[in-house]
């Protein structure tokens, strides 16, 4: 498989993960009419998802710094950006999406 096939693949598993998380969170203000316990699972999990953008503000330092020291030219265009960032975008709700169901069923 070649590079556009995989981010292909990730572009339709985030595409959907999406999709799914907001459908779902829907029905769920529904089933639990936006008490306090829904509002809590939220928070973490929105916590829990936020903690992505951490890493991406980490990672994207560390990568700058490495090009400072070293002699390295890394072009991007905006598509490849653009891409990136709906990764980024599908990443970030998944997780938000698997830690919602996991602090539903704990709390």
């Amino acid at each position: 498989m070649n590079e556009q096939t995989i981010l292909l693949l990730f572009l339709i598993f985030g595409l959907s993960i999406t999709l799914f998380l907001y459908v779902w969170k829907a029905k769920k203000e529904i089933e639990y009419r936006k008490d306090e316990r829904w509002q809590l699972i939220q928070n973490k999990a929105n916590n829990a998802a936020n903690f992505s953008n951490y890493i991406l503000i980490v990672s994207l330092a560390v990568g700058e710094a490495v090009t400072l020291f070293k002699d390295i030219q890394i072009t991007f265009t905006l598509d490849r950006a653009l891409t990136y960032g709906l990764l980024f975008v599908g990443l970030r709700n998944s997780i938000e999406f698997f830690s919602l169901k996991y602090y539903d069923k704990q709390l």
